[in-house]
Formats: structure tokens, C-alpha cells, sequence
């Protein structure tokens, strides 16, 4: 039988934390919130005990519950706000995903959705970065390495909507060397753009509109943190055709195609190669989902 889920103290979230002065912080964060938003904290361990599937996700790694306490997804959300997201997201990920494919994400991590290229494939995940960003992702991955090339995570917010919350590239010295290689062995495509067009392709299989978070909304955004602002969600939305519709960007959800008729003949092979390579994750991914 499933044990009972009971919200984590502040040693069982920070176990392995030495350095007195940040775990003293961490604690005061911890004690803090705990308190100021313990009716949503007792509500949540209703919410799991309720629905036993997700004990484990929160059992694996209780820092997730953080999720709660400080951010989830959407930096203006309450502690109430945060709740109903993060429950709704749960039960819309079972709908959505069926019981046996999130059974599988939570005893493996990892769910390939489509073969993209000879090394490359596109992977449903449970969200191993930044719990504030959601528990879910998708990501672009070398298959001999198993290394990530692109990741971004998302939430449901219903069940006609699935919201982008964050998109992460490669860091260090080789990250604009590792970005060319595999815009190459995406027929020219972009990581970035790749990885948009593969929630396309997941949120028509899943019937929900696509959108994606203003950048003063994201959960990591900081007004006076230079490095974070390196990278504008609202001008990356902008970039894939989205529109402002209230809160959130609307993202199309139809991957753009130019008739080949309009291009060049010498890059008509390689925008061949790329359709070819949409149509199959495509049809991939509405194989594994149905």
C-alpha cells in the first residue's frame, strides 16, 4: 500500500546541505513560509493522499515542495494561486498522459516522444532543473551521450492549456559549438526552435493551446540580475509568431512551412530533409500518446 504523504520538514528537504550560515537561511525561509502558508501546505497533503500516484515525486526529491512555498511557473501567483496550479497540473498530467506513462516518468525520468535525427531525440521528462519551473519538460537529447541539448519546462494550466515556463540551452565555453553541430543535424533548425515546434506537435496530440510566460513573470526573473535578462521570453515568443492574449503568449500551433517551390534550389534538400523530419516526430508522437 502507498504510505501516507505527510509535508517535509526542513532537514528531510535540506539533508545533505553543510554550510551552517546558507542551511541557517534556508531555515528561516523555511520556517517562514512554512507558517505563512501552512493552510495550502495541509491542503496539498490532502490533495496527494488523495491522489497516491504523485506521492513519489515529491518523495524522490521533498525540495520540490518548495514549489509551494516560494514559486511555481508564474512569479505573481499567491500561495493559493500556486495550489490550484500545481494540483490542477497533476491532474491534468494524469488525464492527459494516462496512469501508466506517469508511472513510468516517475520510475524513470524520462519518456522518448520521437527519434529526431540519428542522435538526437525529443524526451517527456520529470523536470530535474528547478522545481519553481515546473515538474515537467521536454528536452532535446543526444541518444549516445544522453546529455541534454535544450530543455524547457511546462504546466497545465487546464486542460485546453499548456504553458511554457521556461526554456534553458547549454552553458560553458562550448555551448555556441554545441548549438551550431545540432542546428546542423536539425536540417538548420535551431535547438530552441526545435524544441518549440515539438510542444506544437505535443499540444496538438493533447488538444491545448500553446503559451508561453511573459518575461517579468517568469519564475526566475530578477529586475536587477543581468545574467537572467541575457535571454527575453517576451521577444522569444515574439520570434515564433506569438501574440499577446491576456496573461500569457499565444503561441500558433502549426509549425511553419514554406512551399519549396519558394526556395532556393540548393537548400530545397535540406528543407526536405527538415519537413520529413516534422511530419515523423509528428506522427511519433501522436503513436506514443494515443
Amino acid at each position: 500500500m502507498q504510505p501516507a504523504f505527510s509535508f517535509p520538514n526542513f532537514s528531510q528537504m535540506y539533508p545533505h546541505e553543510k554550510r551552517k550560515l546558507k542551511r541557517f537561511r534556508e531555515y528561516l525561509r523555511y520556517q517562514y513560509a512554512y507558517r505563512l502558508y501552512h493552510k495550502q501546505c495541509g491542503q496539498f497533503d490532502q490533495f496527494l493522499n488523495q491522489h497516491p500516484l504523485w506521492i513519489p515525486l515529491f518523495q524522490q526529491h521533498p525540495y520540490r515542495v518548495n514549489g509551494l512555498l516560494s514559486t511555481y511557473c508564474n512569479r505573481r501567483w499567491g500561495g493559493s494561486q500556486r495550489l490550484q496550479a500545481i494540483t490542477t497540473n497533476l491532474m491534468v498530467a494524469t488525464a492527459k498522459f494516462g496512469v501508466e506513462r506517469c508511472q513510468h516518468l516517475l520510475a524513470k525520468g524520462t519518456l522518448t516522444l520521437a527519434t529526431l535525427t540519428d542522435s538526437l531525440s525529443l524526451n517527456l521528462n520529470i523536470n530535474t532543473i528547478d522545481p519553481f519551473e515546473g515538474f515537467f519538460s521536454l528536452n532535446i537529447q543526444n541518444t549516445e551521450t544522453k546529455q541534454s541539448v535544450y530543455d524547457a519546462s511546462f504546466t497545465f494550466l487546464s486542460e485546453k492549456q499548456l504553458l511554457i515556463a521556461s526554456i534553458q540551452g547549454p552553458k560553458g565555453e562550448h555551448a555556441q559549438e554545441i548549438v551550431r553541430v545540432v542546428t546542423k543535424q536539425l536540417h538548420g533548425v535551431r535547438p530552441m526552435f526545435m524544441l518549440v515546434n515539438g510542444f506544437r506537435f505535443l499540444a496538438q496530440q493533447l488538444d491545448c493551446q500553446l503559451l508561453g510566460i511573459p518575461h517579468r513573470q517568469q519564475a526566475k526573473y530578477r529586475w536587477n540580475d543581468s545574467e537572467r535578462l541575457l535571454f527575453n521570453y517576451d521577444e522569444f515568443w515574439q520570434e515564433n509568431d506569438a501574440v499577446k492574449q491576456g496573461e500569457y503568449w499565444c503561441l500558433p500551433a502549426d509549425v511553419e512551412r514554406k512551399p519549396l517551390e519558394d526556395i532556393q534550389s540548393k537548400k530545397r534538400s535540406m528543407y526536405r530533409k527538415r519537413y520529413e523530419m516534422f511530419d515523423n516526430a509528428l506522427e511519433q508522437i501522436t503513436t506514443q500518446l494515443s
